[in-house]
Order: structure tokens, then sequence, then C-alpha cells
């Protein structure tokens, strides 16, 4: 495995689908599910069994089908579809503050910074919020290889819930089949790829796993670890009490410092070299987000959060080029609308004395607190 962690670097490497494929295991590269028992397990169980295909996503593959798949989708996060959106947000972000409001304290990874981006990317796609606690479930499942080093044990779990999630989502699909309604879901089913076919039940499947992971649990690190940098230093809070305007920026210095996806993976497609490091064909290549949104040649002051940084929002949280966050957009608006309202309904915002011990979960892909404790008048 070669580890980039320079700007110029991993953007030559993003830029790059062909030369740097997002399609490990047909390449030979480094593998999300280690052991084999588990890989053949979805194949034989989920939804793409009859074509032998396991825990895959369509936007995920290499161009050009990924720009055909994104085509689909990337309506619902973008322009009008947001503004669409916005008032949903705000009159949810309002209600999770309501249930804790005259408490003086929270713990707001569990009372707000979870169930927020959870409830909007399940209404988006059509999904009962009556679920929430399964779909969690499945979520933070799916989402633990990238912690990488897991047990067959946990593994064969992952593999399960899996096929268990995908068998869900196709039930909810042959619903909305009979009666569609104004959401991602009802799209998915009746949209024809490149104009003529429907989606299988397994690409629908794999879609929606994909926007549903990749919709919360990555918002609800990145609002956990603004309230933590916004209250660890009182003078930024302070400036963004007096200039609320510049809470869009503070927001884009939170997903660059603490990016929530810490790095993702390339394998090479054929020999290359990067800054004259040959890099062998199949070789993985580890694309470190967070190191290239500290690097000074980009970023001056990398360790800093400048509420007035020009390029704030080049960091690379979101990845760029082809495989660019497709809910990026959608991931801004809930943060700034977050900061934005617990700013102004909860006066004196702190840190909880002896509460916090700031610790993380363990992982190398993924940066979240174990939790957060804050105090309020």
């Amino acid at each position: 495995m070669y580890v980039l962690t320079r700007y110029e670097d991993i953007m030559q490497v993003v830029r790059d689908p062909k030369l740097f494929s997002n399609e490990h295991e047909r390449l030979g590269g480094d593998l999300l599910i280690k052991h084999e028992e588990a890989r053949d397990y979805y194949c034989e169980h989920g939804l793409g069994k009859d074509e032998g295909i396991g825990r895959w996503s369509p936007l995920s593959i290499d161009p050009p089908r990924h720009r055909k798949y994104r085509e689909l989708i990337d309506p619902f996060f973008q322009g009008a579809a947001l503004a669409k959106a916005r008032p949903m947000i705000e009159g949810l972000v309002d209600e999770l503050i309501d249930g804790f409001a005259d408490a003086g304290e929270v713990e707001i990874i569990s009372a707000f910074a979870e169930p927020l981006p959870m409830t909007v990317i399940t209404t988006l796609l059509g999904l009962p919020l009556e679920d929430l606690p399964q779909l969690k479930k499945w979520s933070a499942t799916w989402a633990s290889p990238f912690a990488r080093g897991l047990t067959l044990e946990q593994e064969m779990d992952v593999a399960k819930q899996g096929v268990d999630f995908q068998n869900y989502i196709r039930d909810f699909a042959d619903a909305r089949r009979r009666e569609p309604r104004d959401d991602i879901l009802s799209h998915l089913v009746q949209v024809r790829f490149e104009g003529e076919r429907l989606l299988t039940d397994h690409e629908i499947a794999s879609i929606v796993d994909h926007l549903f992971i990749g919709g919360n649990e990555t918002t609800t690190f990145a609002i956990t670890s603004g309230m933590w940098i916004m209250l660890r230093e009182p003078s930024i809070y302070r400036a963004l009490q007096s200039a609320p305007s510049r809470i869009p920026t503070f927001g884009e210095e939170v997903l660059r410092l603490e990016s929530p996806t810490q790095g993702l993976y390339r394998t090479a497609s054929e020999d290359t070299e990067i800054r004259g490091v040959p890099i062998p064909k199949g070789a993985t290549i580890h694309i470190r987000f967070a190191a290239a949104n500290r690097d000074e040649t980009m970023f001056p002051n990398p360790d800093s959060v400048d509420l007035c940084r020009a390029n704030a929002s080049r960091h690379l949280a979101f990845s760029k080029g082809e495989h660019h966050c497709p809910g990026a957009g959608l991931s801004r608006l809930e943060q700034v609308v977050a900061y934005e309202r617990l700013l102004e309904r909860l006066p004196n915002l702190r840190l909880t004395p002896e509460r916090n011990d700031f610790t993380h979960w363990p992982g190398f892909v993924l940066r979240a607190l174990h939790h957060l404790h804050l105090s309020f008048d």
C-alpha cells in the first residue's frame, strides 16, 4: 500500500480514475471485506446472486458507467432540490432542539447530530421514520469494515446484515412500483438506465444503501466535530455569535480540520509513478484526505480555524473529481442550519466540565467522537 498525503498528489489521483481505479477487487487491490466466506455470503444470498455480485455500489464503479448512475441521483442533491429540502431541515433542527432546550445540558450526538441527518436522508429516500433504530444499526454495521481488521465473525455479521438491508430496500421498491410517491426510491424504480431499461432490484438496493450510509454517518461526525472545535476555542464561538454570516466558512474549516472521511483507496490499473516513486499495477493507494487538508502549501496556517480563509471550500473532505460525494451539498446545508440554530437558541454554549474525554472511535478511515456533552443557560 502506498499512502499519499500531499494535496497535489491526491488531486492527481482523483482526477485520473482510469489510471487510479475505484474497482479494487477487479484489479487485485486491497479488499474491504477480507474474508472469502463473508464475500461469498453476499454473492450467494444477496440481490446480486444471479450475477455473482457481492457488496457493490454502482456509485463507486469506474467511468463511464459511473457517470450514468450518478446522473440518476445527482439532481436530488443539488440546486432546487436542496432549496425544497431546507424548510424540512430547519423544522427538524428546531424540533430536535425543543427536545432538550430546557435541560441546560445535552449529549449532542445522540440528541441531535445523529438523528438530524438520519431523519433527513430517510425522508428523502422515502423509508419510514419508525424504522430509524433498525436503519441506524444497518448503517453502523455497513460502515464498520472501514475500521479495518475485522474478524471473520464480525465480517459475517456485516454480510448477513447487509443482505437483510438489501432485502428490506427491495420490499420498499416493490411498494413504490405499486404506489409511487415523491421520493428518491420512487424515482429509482421508474427511471430508465441510459433511457432504455429499468434498474434491477440489486442496482436500486445498492444505490439506496450507499446514499443512506453516506447521507448520515459523516454528517453526524462533522456536526459533532464542529461543536467541539467551536467550544474548545471560545474566540471562535464569540466570532460566530457576532457574525453568523461566517458560519458557512466555519463549516468548511471543520470539514477540512476534522475530515469525517480521513481517506479512501484506489488501485493502480497499470504501472505508474508518483513523485518519482514507482507504483506497480495492482498496488493499493491510500489517498489521505485529512493530511491533504492540512497541507501548508495549499492551506497556510493549516492547523488553525480561519473564518476568512478564501479557499476554505477547496478541502478534500468530500473528495474531488469523478467520485466527489453526491450528498456534499445536502451535508453542507444540514451543518450550516444546525450551527445557526444551535447558536441562536442555546445561550452561553460550553463544553460540560468533567463530562468529556474527547476520545474517538478507533478506525483508519472514519473519524468520530464517542460522545460530546454540552451545557447552556
